[in-house]
């Protein structure tokens, strides 16, 4: 039997981390014997990105419960955008219980009181291992089962399980959690099952067993088989469990309340993780690193050239950095291209007549800052280039002046770290760094905590006093003097309570390598975790990247690209939040899954196309700095005219861009006809079936026999590309978007299957 769990995590958030959420089970208020639950995953076929999952769902409003900002609401105030949700759907026999046996452990069993719990094998009714639980010497002691779901209101349940209870140890009972108590155990040094039953009144439950007494410490009871089941008293017990199968993990997107005649109903449509991902674009890539550490100051120095002062991005009170002059004279400009900033993306370029005629910036940083630095340690960083040594990066003081910390080179070009705590005159510390007045972009991280100074990733110890209460930072002199004549990028300042140095020194290896050449699923992750997302990589095929230094577009957008690069599938998981980047070998020579004959789809909608809707003939591939290059099947051009596709991939080389044209040549220059939608109604599967179609995801593969004599083949093995799915009481339909699962089969070496001439000898890249 199929059951519902809608689960919605009110007062969470999209960035509430999933282990985080207090899931509320709304199942029992959703529409299934109407309305249904319709869902929307993946992508039309093998050529197409996967989109936004979209799940619809009406729910009972009659008491207001999803009225956003009705006080009245049990969900009051946290009816609002965003939600996090996820669509489950729970199969079973007949056994509600998760993990009945414990043959997966006991952790997500939970106690009150002194009890411990664990696996132990010394009594065992079932498989390998049962629940040890060991009292301590206090009363209403109880251990409670993790919370199972997919009950239905007003229907009778019983929970039982089995415990063995040891000779003049404390008898156990079991009851429902916050509900009825049932039977007491009453034998010793064997097992004995104990009941309870009860009207379900929610969707979702959790069971206990307590002692019936008070124990004396180290008082045991082995538990072994529980059972949740739909019926007024306790049936044989069943070993398999329930298993849960998400359709959707998503947010709500919408509480949009509306009525019926005097019936109130709101229709909420939920999206998965690819919603938040196709927001808003991203800086550079450098800029989102430093972004992720969370400075208290942060000036790319990327304004446009007209500009007159510099923004801070950290989100913070920090104010901008003003030009102004010293002496006469000198120029201060902002602006882009090759030579400009460590990712050629933007700098700020000072101009000095001399040390002591030219330009400089100031900002006040605020109180947040100067609070934070009181009570934590300075943690600071920059990217300069110069050829002039002896001038000063940036300086900052107290507001009081009595605090000063000065970066600089040294007349021999060396790093050099000023400090004072009396306002009177600068100690200097200078470290054995290379000449760094080499007209060449450097990177410097100073971390007072630990006493060192980075500088290109190279670590150097300084010793200067500690500083604190810092407000008033100047860029490109101190006290007047020392101008700088350069360029200076990315200054930022940290004040943590303790500071991760090694986050801000891997800042260099963006600057100077921009990560050209890490692999596709490391590349995805870091640009997932710019909007606080994380990737599951699938398959082992993963080739590196070129350069994204700039990015510009939203993170969907760059992920895809990375995605279409590696020939490989981007979709949202429906288990969890993270986004999952499927490498193209999980379709090598793809194995069936599933096996569904004809006549049990019941539907009449399959179909066979032949056309030229996936056809490519020609393939013009490019790569970043790299050379345009053209594949070409002729026989296909003679015969169907040319069909062409161009495309750019984030390849390291060029023979890179050719294999994967070829690849795309090969498949598509002649595509055979295929069935593109496989339309199943699955709860009428058999348990293990339906089971397998709900573990159906994007690149399953499924066999479909006994085909009827006008189709070009008996049996047709398809792959899953998406799929659309409508659930309803006792009824699941569900339309896979499919494709041939033959167009990924890749040669073998001597292999009876894959190694056949002229028909299985494609080579895979």
């Amino acid at each position: 039997m199929t059951r519902l769990a809608v689960l919605a995590g009110f007062g969470s958030t999209v960035g509430t981390p999933a282990a985080s959420i207090a899931w509320t089970d709304i199942s029992q208020w959703v529409d299934i014997q109407q309305a249904g639950i319709a869902i929307t995953r993946g992508a039309q076929d093998e050529q197409s990105e996967s989109q936004t999952g979209t799940a619809t769902l009406t729910l009972d409003n009659s008491d207001g419960r999803f009225t956003s900002g009705l006080a009245t609401s049990p969900y009051f105030p946290n009816v609002r955008k965003n939600v996090p949700i996820w669509v489950r759907l729970v199969t079973t026999a007949k056994n509600l219980m998760p993990n009945p046996s414990f043959e997966s452990g006991v952790t997500a069993w939970t106690g009150s009181g002194t009890p411990t719990r664990a696996a132990s094998a010394v009594h065992v009714r079932t498989g390998a291992q049962a629940m040890l639980i060991t009292w301590g010497a206090t009363v209403s002691q109880t251990v409670t089962s993790p919370i199972f779901y997919g009950l239905e209101v007003g229907q009778r349940y019983t929970y039982s399980t089995y415990v063995w209870v040891p000779a003049g140890d404390c008898t156990v009972q079991v009851t429902v959690a916050g509900g009825a108590a049932g039977s007491i155990s009453s034998l010793y040094d064997q097992w004995q099952r104990l009941t309870v039953s009860w009207t379900a009144t929610t969707t979702s439950y959790q069971v206990r067993v307590r002692t019936s007494g008070t124990p004396a410490a180290g008082d045991q009871v082995w538990v072994d088989d529980g059972q949740v089941e739909e019926a007024s008293s306790a049936t044989a017990f069943d070993a398999d469990g329930p298993q849960y199968h998400g359709r959707l993990w998503g947010m709500v997107n919408n509480w949009p309340t509306q009525w019926e005649g005097l019936e109130s109903k709101v229709v909420i449509t939920c999206s998965d993780r690819f919603k938040m991902l196709g927001k808003s674009p991203l800086r550079t890539m450098l800029t989102e690193e430093v972004l992720l550490d969370d400075p208290m100051a942060y000036y790319p120095m990327a304004e446009p050239s007209e500009s007159t002062s510099a923004g801070d991005l950290s989100g913070t009170t920090a104010g901008p950095l003003s030009i102004s002059g010293v002496g006469s004279g000198g120029d201060a400009t902002f602006g882009s291209g090759e030579d400009s900033g460590p990712d050629g993306l933007g700098a700020l370029s000072l101009t000095a007549v001399n040390a002591s005629n030219g330009k400089l910036l100031a900002a006040d940083l605020g109180s947040d800052y100067e609070s934070a630095t009181f009570g934590a340690w300075v943690f600071a960083e920059c990217w300069f280039k110069t050829a002039v040594a002896g001038r000063v990066f940036f300086g900052l003081t107290s507001s009081d002046n009595r605090f000063q910390l000065v970066f600089s080179l040294d007349a021999t070009g060396k790093m050099t770290v000023e400090t004072t705590r009396t306002g009177e005159a600068l100690v200097p510390a200078t470290v054995l760094s290379p000449n760094l007045a080499d007209n060449t972009w450097h990177h410097f991280v100073y971390d007072e905590f630990l006493g060192n100074i980075w500088v290109d990733g190279i670590s150097y110890p300084v010793l200067v006093d500690a500083v604190a209460n810092l407000r008033l930072l100047t860029v490109g002199a101190f006290t007047n003097s020392r101008l700088y004549n350069g360029s200076l990028a990315h200054i930022a300042l940290y004040a943590p309570a303790v500071g991760n140095v090694a986050d801000y020194v891997g800042h260099y290896a963006t600057g100077s390598t921009q990560h050209v050449g890490e692999d596709a699923d490391d590349r995805a992750a870091r640009i997932a975790s710019y909007v606080g997302a994380t990737v599951t990589a699938q398959g082992s095929t993963f080739g590196g990247m070129a350069s994204q230094a700039a990015l510009g577009s939203a993170p969907l957008q760059h992920l895809q690209d990375v995605a279409r690069t590696e020939s490989a599938k981007l979709f949202a998981d429906r288990e969890s939040s993270a986004i999952v980047l499927q490498s193209r070998d999980v379709r090598y020579n793809p194995t069936a899954a599933i096996s569904l004959a004809h006549a049990d789809l019941e539907t009449d909608d399959v179909r066979f196309d032949d056309d030229d809707q996936k056809l490519v003939n020609v393939f013009v591939g490019s790569r970043p700095g790299g050379a345009t290059q053209r594949i070409v099947d002729q026989a296909s051009r003679d015969a169907y005219g040319t069909y062409e596709q161009t495309e750019s991939l984030l390849k390291e080389t060029d023979h890179e861009v050719v294999a994967a044209g070829q690849w795309v040549v090969n498949r598509f220059a002649d595509p055979p006809a295929e069935m593109r939608q496989l339309p199943v109604e699955a709860y009428t599967m058999p348990l293990a079936t339906y089971r397998a179609l709900l573990g159906a995801e994007i690149s399953t593969v499924i066999d479909v026999t006994g085909l009827p004599d006008e189709a070009n083949a008996a049996a047709v093995t398809v792959t899953v590309e998406g799929y659309t799915e409508t659930i309803r009481y006792r009824q699941h339909h569900i339309d896979f978007h499919t494709s041939r699962a033959d167009t990924a089969a890749a040669w073998v070496l001597n292999d009876p299957v894959y190694s056949v001439l002229g028909t299985t000898t494609r080579l895979a890249y």
